[in-house]
C-alpha cells in the first residue's frame, strides 16, 4: 500500500524498492511535472544511523551537476516523520535489462556509454564522492540512450541484494573491487574497477568472475584470473580489450588514474578506431596523395619547406597501421580458399563426432581425481583440480553428499593459490627515487589509517631530505602542499559517524530496561577501542559522560 501524497506530490504508483525505502512516481500537485520520490519508511526514520545515511545520500546528489547523474529536486519530512526526497524521473529501463535482453552489446555501443559513465564518476569524484557500488541495475538508461547514475550512498549499504559488513565491505559481489573485498577503504580507482567489471558485462553477457556464493566471487576478485573478453566475444578491438583488462588490474595503481584519464583513453580509442574503419571503407584512401588527403581530412596546407606538417605526419601515420592491419599475411591467404574451408569443416564435424562418442568423466571419478591431486604436495595442480573436477560438481550440484568436502578441497586449493600470490617486492627500495617513493606512500598509509600526527611528522622529514636535491622540485612541491592540506585535519568522518550513532541508540533505549544493557555495552566497547586516539577525543569525552549518567542498574 503506498501513500496517496508526499510532500506537494501526488502518487502515481510504486516504481522501486531497496533497503533504505522506496521509491514512487510522483506528479507535482501544481507543476503537472513527473517526479521519483524516495521515502524512508517511518520503522527506519526512528533509528538515527538510518536518517542520518538518508540525509547524506541527499546532500551527496545537492553537491552534483551532471547530465549523466539523476538530479535532486527536493527534500523534506511529512506530519508522521517520514523522511522523503525527489529527484529526476526517467522513463526507460536500466543496463540490467539491456545485458539481460541483449545478452551482448556492441563494443561501439559499451565504448559510448563507458565515456557516459566516466563523465558521472568525474562528476562525482571532484566533488568528494566515491559511489562505491557501480553496476548495471544502478544505471539508468533512457529512451535517447542516455546513461543516468544513480543510488548514492546510504542505499548501497542497506539493500538485501548487497554485501555489507562492518568495517569496510560495501557493493555487489560481481561488481566489487579487490580492496573493498578485503574490507578496505574504497577509491575513486575502486569506481574505476567496478566500470572494468560492467564493461566486461556488457562486452561478454557475464561478469569477469562468477560463482555460486558471494564469498566465493569476492576472493576471484582479489586472487583469480579472469577470462579475457575476447573469448567470448572475438569481435572485441584489441585496444578496447586491453583497456577493459588494465581497469581490472587487482593493484589500484596500475589502473587509471582516475575517470578523466579513462574518458580520455576511451575518447582516444573510439577515435582511432573510427579512424580505421572510415579508411578500411574509402576507395580513395591509397589514390589520394599525401597533400590531397591532408587537405580534405585535416584541412592543413603543407609546410613552406615542401616538408609534410604535423597534422600529415599524424595521419599517414595512422593510415600506414590501419593499412598494415588490413594486409593479409600468407597464412591469411592460405585460409582464403573455399577448398581448405570446406577440409576445415568436415575435420570438425569428424572430430565433434569422436568428442561425442567418447565415454564422459562420471562425477565419482572427478571427486577421486581432486581427492589424489590435492593430496600430493602443493602445485598449481591444486588450481585445475579445483576448476577442472570440483567447481564444476558445485556448480552443478553434483554429488550432494560429498559437498562439504567438495568446499574443503576448494579451500585448500584457495588457500594455496593465496599464499603463492604473497612475494616481496624486492624492486620497491631498489633505487634511492623508489625508497622515496616508498617512505611517502608510508607516510600516507599512516594518514589513512587515522595515525595523522605521525603521517605529518614523516612527511615532513621526507621533504627535509628531498628539499635540497633540485630533481625534486615537483616531488617537494607536492609535498608542500600536501603538508598544508592535512594540517589541521583528521580522516575521523567514519569514526564520528560510528560514536554518534551508537550514542542515539544509548539514548533512544534510555528508557527500556530491555535494550539499555546491551546499547550501554556497545558505547563501552567504543570508548574503550578509541582510548588512545585523539581525532575522536570529543565524542569519546561525551560517551564518557553519558555512561557515567546512566543509572546503575541498568548495568
Amino acid at each position: 500500500m503506498h501513500p496517496d501524497q508526499v510532500g506537494p506530490y501526488r502518487i502515481e504508483r510504486k516504481i522501486g524498492a531497496g533497503g533504505m525505502g522506496n521509491v514512487y512516481l510522483g506528479v507535482h500537485k501544481v507543476t503537472g511535472k513527473a517526479v521519483a520520490v524516495k521515502v524512508l519508511p517511518a520503522s527506519m526514520a526512528r533509528e538515527d544511523g538510518f536518517v542520518q545515511r538518508f540525509r547524506r545520500e541527499i546532500e551527496s546528489l545537492r553537491k552534483l551537476s551532471n547530465r549523466h547523474i539523476v538530479e535532486l529536486y527536493e527534500d523534506g519530512t511529512t506530519d508522521d516523520a517520514t523522511f522523503w526526497y525527489s529527484m529526476e524521473y526517467i522513463d526507460g529501463s536500466t543496463l540490467t535489462t539491456e545485458i539481460i535482453d541483449r545478452k551482448r552489446l556492441p563494443w561501439k555501443e559499451v565504448l559510448e556509454f563507458a565515456l557516459q559513465i566516466s563523465a558521472a564518476l568525474k562528476a562525482a569524484h571532484d566533488a568528494g564522492i566515491v559511489h562505491r557500488d557501480i553496476k548495471p541495475s544502478n544505471l539508468l538508461l533512457t529512451k535517447d540512450r542516455v546513461i543516468k547514475l544513480t543510488d548514492f550512498g546510504v542505499a548501497s549499504l542497506f539493500a538485501t541484494s548487497r554485501l555489507t559488513r562492518t568495517g569496510g565491505i560495501v557493493g555487489t559481489a560481481e561488481y566489487m573491487s579487490p580492496e573493498q573485498a578485503r574490507g578496505q577503504r574504497a577509491a575513486k580507482r575502486s569506481d574505476l574497477y567496478s566500470l572494468g567489471a560492467l564493461m566486461y558485462a556488457m562486452l561478454t553477457g557475464r561478469p569477469p568472475f562468477t560463482g555460486p556464493t558471494a564469498n566465493d566471487i569476492l576472493q576471484k576478485h582479489q586472487f583469480a584470473n579472469f577470462d579475457k573478453p575476447s573469448r567470448y566475444a572475438p569481435e572485441i578491438p584489441r585496444l578496447l580489450e586491453d583497456l577493459v583488462c588494465q581497469l581490472l588490474e587487482k593493484d589500484p595503481a596500475k589502473r587509471p588514474h582516475d575517470a578523466l584519464v579513462l574518458m580520455k583513453r576511451l575518447e582516444q580509442i573510439r577515435a582511432r578506431l573510427q579512424f580505421q574503419e572510415d579508411n578500411a571503407e574509402s576507395p580513395t584512401m591509397e589514390r589520394s596523395g599525401p597533400h590531397e588527403t591532408l587537405q580534405a581530412d585535416f584541412h592543413e596546407a603543407p609546410t613552406p619547406s615542401g616538408q609534410p606538417g604535423p597534422a600529415t605526419m599524424v595521419r599517414n601515420a595512422m593510415r600506414d597501421e590501419a593499412t598494415a592491419a588490413l594486409t593479409k599475411s600468407p597464412v591469411a591467404r592460405f585460409f582464403d580458399n573455399i577448398f581448405v574451408l570446406l577440409a576445415l569443416f568436415a575435420l570438425i564435424v569428424v572430430v565433434g563426432i569422436w568428442l561425442g562418442r567418447r565415454p564422459k568423466i562420471d562425477p565419482a571419478r572427478n571427486l577421486n581425481s581432486a581427492r589424489t591431486i590435492l593430496s600430493q604436495p602443493a602445485s598449481r595442480a591444486w588450481m585445475r583440480a579445483r576448476d577442472e573436477y570440483l567447481q564444476p560438481l558445485l556448480s552443478d550440484k553434483l554429488l550432494l553428499e560429498s559437498e562439504a568436502e567438495i568446499h574443503a578441497l576448494i579451500e585448500k586449493a584457495n588457500q594455496y593459490e593465496f599464499t603463492s600470490s604473497l612475494s616481496l617486492d624486492r624492486e620497491s627500495s631498489a633505487t634511492a627515487d623508489s625508497e622515496i617513493q616508498r617512505i611517502i606512500r608510508n607516510a600516507f598509509d599512516l594518514y589513512n589509517k587515522g595515525q595523522t600526527a605521525t603521517a605529518r611528522d614523516q612527511l615532513k622529514l621526507i621533504l627535509d631530505m628531498a628539499e635540497p636535491d633540485p630533481h625534486n622540485a615537483f616531488l617537494v612541491e607536492f609535498l608542500n602542499a600536501t603538508l598544508k592540506q592535512w594540517d589541521g585535519k583528521t580522516l575521523s568522518r567514519g569514526r564520528d559517524e560510528l560514536f554518534e550513532m551508537i550514542i542515539g541508540r544509548v539514548k533512544s533505549a534510555a528508557g527500556d530496561p530491555e535494550k539499555l544493557p546491551a546499547a550501554k555495552a556497545a558505547l563501552q566497547a567504543a570508548v574503550t577501542l578509541y582510548e588512545k586516539d585523539p581525532a575522536v577525543l570529543k565524542h569519546r569525552e561525551e560517551a564518557t559522560q553519558l555512561l557515567k549518567s546512566l543509572p546503575a542498574e541498568a548495568e
